[in-house]
């Protein structure tokens, strides 16, 4: 084998000098300010460079106007999940404190119960008793349904009014208060959740609508009719400008 075919030919000082030479002149070319004035265009062409130009525009805001869109359809939509689940927290603990309050209004019945027994069998220090175990709720309702009769130094009434201090508006349950509270608080959740819903409905309808401008700007100049070009380019502008106005009257999330 011969040797010279395994070793590498480097260029001469010539060849180097013509390379450089080459590279130069394309520069000189690009950068000259001496360069003669172009052809005019004809017509075909003008119009051909103007709804390019258009259709690049088109195509530009379409894009950001979808990334926006689709952007804030996911967090809509991560809005909603969270309300969804505050909505559950709270409607489990509403339901918790109802429970409670439940629980408060039985033993405050029995408790008022057996205190109006023994005060109808004359039982005053078994009345006393009970009285003296009412919640504080209780003892202000039944204070203000004695208002009106006699008591002994104990507290017994002359005579048991009519009706029950059950009844009063006074008589409140504060867990029952807690659990209307967390239940009206739940409820607004869920209708936040909604609104979330809904508006990430309307930016997906959005982003569907402007995948749509991006296709009919994009197929726009591939058609040879010039009035089918720019009916579909103005199409897809009267879209976009929709879409757009459509989107900066939706509330938005950052």
């Amino acid at each position: 084998m011969d040797d010279s075919a395994l070793t590498p030919t480097t260029p001469t000082d010539g060849e180097s000098d013509s390379v450089f030479e080459m590279v130069e002149d394309v520069v000189d070319v690009v950068l000259a300010d001496d360069l003669g004035p172009t052809e005019p265009e004809d017509r075909w062409e003008r119009r051909q460079r103007i709804l390019d130009s258009w259709t690049a525009i088109i195509l530009a805001l379409a894009a950001v106007a979808t990334a926006w869109a689709t952007f804030q359809a996911g967090e809509w939509a991560g809005s909603q999940s969270d309300a969804q689940s505050a909505s559950a927290i709270q409607r489990s603990d509403a339901n918790r404190a109802a429970s409670d309050a439940t629980s408060e209004e039985i033993v405050n019945s029995q408790m008022w119960l057996s205190w109006l027994q023994a005060e109808a069998n004359g039982q005053k220090d078994r009345a006393f008793f009970f009285r003296t175990r009412f919640s504080p709720e209780l003892a202000a309702a039944q204070k203000e349904w004695l208002g009106s009769v006699p008591v002994d130094a104990q507290g017994n009434p002359a005579k048991v009014p009519a009706g029950t201090p059950l009844d009063l508006p006074t008589y409140i349950v504060p867990s029952r208060i807690n659990a209307d509270m967390l239940s009206a608080q739940a409820e607004a959740s869920l209708a936040e959740a909604d609104r979330a819903s809904s508006n990430a409905s309307r930016f997906v309808q959005l982003a569907v609508l402007l995948a749509l401008v991006l296709f009919i700007a994009s197929v726009a100049t591939k058609f040879g009719a010039p009035k089918t070009q720019v009916i579909l380019i103005i199409l897809s502008l009267v879209l976009l400008i929709f879409c757009i106005v459509r989107m900066l009257l939706l509330p938005q999330l950052l």
